[in-house]
């Protein structure tokens, strides 16, 4: 099956512009044969939005009903904001068909350094397991991956594959922890990965690129440069045999796990 990441650069703030350079990928991918494509955190918006977001909410809601007539014939996961009981999120939307399949919101919002997410979202508080075209299927946000417990979670659930979205900023080592995240992800995890970053500038942050496909062996199954739009196209193979012989699969004991956190919660209190 054929996939494309599209690893764009948005304009912030821009949703006409930003809508326009999705709908070109959109289209393009849908042209080279591709069944999902795949975007980057807040690729409608924008990242640095700060104050911009609730001014936003009204436009980012007419633009999903637009990207969500063109995933007839394609399925899109892309990034956006979102407006829930007078609350606004970091969030990712899944569209298959002209429909809205599944949204995710951000759990794990970032506020130290150059982040400061918890002044302008409200944090999630679920990791659901949904089905797509690539199979039992989860969602996580940039840092949301960051926490092994997000990704266990959603294996748990019985997601074969993780699909992880960011707008990660370039600094030393960061393409390197973000290998080791995604490998071990899917080796330990027995699931797919799809990392799909944003590249170029925003209020002189640079956006490092990299997106890359791990399959769910820890193999490296394709990437794209760093520091530049590309779109990167794969064909996924089918690998049943890395689930099959996986101890996590065959062996993981869910139950104790909760019972053990319980305990442990307890005794902090």
């Amino acid at each position: 099956m054929k996939i494309a990441l599209a690893q764009v650069y948005p304009t912030l703030g821009n949703l006409a512009a930003n809508y326009a350079l999705l709908e070109k990928e959109i289209l393009a991918a849908r042209q080279n044969g591709a069944r999902l494509i795949i975007f980057p955190e807040l690729a409608l918006t924008g990242y640095l939005l700060k104050d911009q977001v609730y001014d936003l909410l009204p436009l980012a809601r007419e633009y999903l009903a637009k990207l969500t007539e063109l995933s007839k014939g394609i399925n899109l996961l892309f990034g956006s904001i979102e407006e829930q009981n007078s609350r606004a999120y970091n969030a990712a939307f899944y569209l298959s068909d002209g429909e809205l399949i599944h949204t995710h919101r951000k759990v794990y919002l970032p506020t130290y350094g150059m982040f400061d997410e918890k002044r302008y979202f409200s944090a999630g508080s679920q990791f659901q397991t949904f089905a797509s075209v690539l199979g039992p299927t989860a969602i996580l946000i940039c840092e949301d991956a960051w926490h092994f417990s997000s990704a266990y979670l959603a294996a748990s659930a019985g997601a074969e594959n993780v699909v992880i979205i960011s707008s990660s900023p370039y600094r030393a080592g960061i393409a390197k922890q973000w290998q080791n995240i995604n490998r071990s992800i899917a080796e330990n995890l027995a699931v797919n990965v799809f990392y799909c970053n944003r590249a170029g500038v925003e209020d002189g942050v640079t956006f490092w690129g990299g997106s890359a496909v791990y399959t769910n062996d820890g193999e490296l199954l394709g990437g794209a440069a760093e520091l530049k739009s590309e779109t990167l196209f794969l064909d996924l193979p089918e690998n049943r045999e890395a689930r099959q012989q996986s101890v996590f699969v065959r062996d993981e004991r869910p139950e104790v796990v909760l019972k053990e956190l319980s305990r442990i919660w307890q005794s902090v209190l």
